[in-house]
């Protein structure tokens, strides 16, 4: 599951090894492309203070990161959108195939099951991360649960961080 039965993610925070990690692969995507409701919970990176000193280093760094890096929505209504942020018009597949045919940095998908199985399905998906988080939720919604068909996957790399979650790094076969 990643998120429970009303789409809520569960309460997780991740720690600064984990953080430091996020804050790569934000510094190193050319573009995020993210569905409307991660991109509304992503939204919080807008609004945080990076100048209070309540406000870490490493959560300073990946809001300044955030802030900074290009984001398309995909979206059917019209929710608000912060800085750098534009909705992707059109048909996604065809929008992220051009967007991958480009020249440039690698792109960073931040979805739910629909919108990751269209893209996966689709061949645009080249590397796999997942965080397993230490939270068991029981009821919820499945990452692939809107999958059609079987994803082959090799695992490429693991990470244990401290915490207990577990970081899996695939490519598909």
């Amino acid at each position: 599951m990643y998120a429970d039965a009303s789409g809520g993610l569960a309460e997780f925070e991740p720690a600064e090894p984990e953080h430091r990690f996020a804050n790569q692969l934000v510094r190193d995507a050319g573009d995020v492309v993210n569905g409307r409701r991660m991109y509304e919970v992503m939204g919080y990176w807008d609004e945080v203070d990076i100048n209070d000193p309540e406000t870490s280093s490493v959560e300073a760094e990946f809001a300044r990161l955030w802030r900074e890096t290009p984001k398309q929505v995909v979206s059917r209504g019209r929710p608000s959108l912060g800085p750098g942020a534009a909705i992707l018009e059109g048909d996604v597949v065809k929008a992220v195939r051009a967007m991958k045919e480009a020249d440039g940095p690698p792109i960073m998908l931040g979805a739910g099951a629909d919108l990751f199985a269209t893209l996966a399905e689709a061949d645009l998906i080249d590397d796999f991360r997942f965080l397993i988080a230490p939270v068991a939720m029981g009821q919820g919604k499945a990452m692939f649960g809107s999958l059609t068909r079987p994803l082959h996957l090799r695992l490429t790399n693991s990470r244990q961080f401290d915490s207990g979650s577990v970081l899996l790094e695939y490519v598909r076969t």
